[in-house]
């Protein structure tokens, strides 16, 4: 059982700003709302906020490939991203049946179309690239849609994070004592959504990203080895004048029958992370280079 977390007076005044920043920005029109988290975006790399470290990431991964320039463009657009994102999901109350129509394509579709079909569920893994939040769109087009989520420590905010995915009717199954959840979901068919390319310790699992060894959650490539069913990798690409589009791509091919779990997890692991990485050299300013994807060292 999950500890209850006590309200404090500054998640109180979080939360009031957040709520007034969000109504804010849902009375812009789509396209002001947005450039104006990308100047936001734009002023925090400016300001130097983690940009030692999306550099940093960025001269490991393209060092030999980009000059120092391109590189500096790759990472400031990357905040632009971010900022954009994050200004286009506060907007999600103005998002409706139409709206999505006009701004999000699905290509792919016929994945997530074969997975219902089969009616044993699926898993799809999103990376934090492009607007990775409007997976949450793929309920309001009819997809039984499971998002697990990590909780923030502020339960307003938290609380007002989940609302926003769940008024497409997607279910919410928090990441702490979520595999109840996570099982659940899959026996009553559902698509179970996570987000699975940040840093996960030493208890993950290492596998090759980008060219360098990264640790990465079990997670997904270990459901997917007891179950057996579709592990789909899916991305939001960020295209033009606001227009996005959500790629679920074919599920990871199935390690050969008698693998032992720990190397079909590994194997299913290093498939979706494969797929993330063609997309993330395609589109580098769509990645979240802030986070520290390489903390975790390989055992020696």
């Amino acid at each position: 059982m999950a500890r209850e977390r006590r309200i404090t007076f500054t998640h109180r005044l979080e939360y009031a700003a957040a709520r007034t920043a969000q109504a804010l920005v849902c009375a812009l029109p789509a396209g002001v709302a947005r450039e104006l988290g990308a100047s936001i975006g734009d002023a925090a790399f400016s300001l130097g906020i983690r940009r030692k470290v999306t550099l940093s990431h960025l001269h490991r991964i393209f060092g030999d490939e980009r000059s120092e320039r391109e590189i500096e463009e790759i990472a400031r657009e990357s905040y632009r991203n971010f900022g954009r994102m994050t200004f286009e999901y506060g907007r999600f109350p103005r998002l409706g049946p139409r709206e999505i129509e006009k701004v999000v394509r699905l290509s792919g579709g016929e994945h997530l179309d074969a997975a219902v079909r089969e009616g044993s569920g699926a898993i799809l893994v999103a990376g934090h690239f492009g607007n990775w939040e409007l997976a949450a769109t793929l309920a309001a087009q009819g997809y039984p849609i499971t998002f697990l989520v990590g909780e923030q420590h502020n339960t307003l905010v938290d609380g007002l994070m989940n609302r926003l995915r769940a008024r497409f009717g997607v279910e919410i199954v928090p990441l702490t004592g979520s595999l109840m959840g996570v099982f659940r979901a899959l026996r009553n068919g559902r698509i179970v959504a996570m987000l699975s390319d940040q840093d996960a310790g030493r208890n993950g699992i290492f596998v090759d990203f980008l060219g360098q060894q990264a640790s990465t959650p079990y997670g997904p490539g270990r459901i997917a080895a007891r179950t057996g069913v579709p592990l789909l990798p899916g991305l939001a690409v960020r295209r033009e004048r606001g227009r996005h589009e959500l790629v679920i791509c074919p599920p990871v091919p199935s390690p050969p029958e008698g693998t032992p779990v720990d190397e079909a997890a590994r194997a299913y692991t290093q498939g979706y992370t494969s797929v993330f990485e063609r997309f993330i050299r395609e589109y580098p300013e769509q990645y979240f280079w802030m986070h520290r994807r390489w903390k975790t060292r390989p055992p020696e």
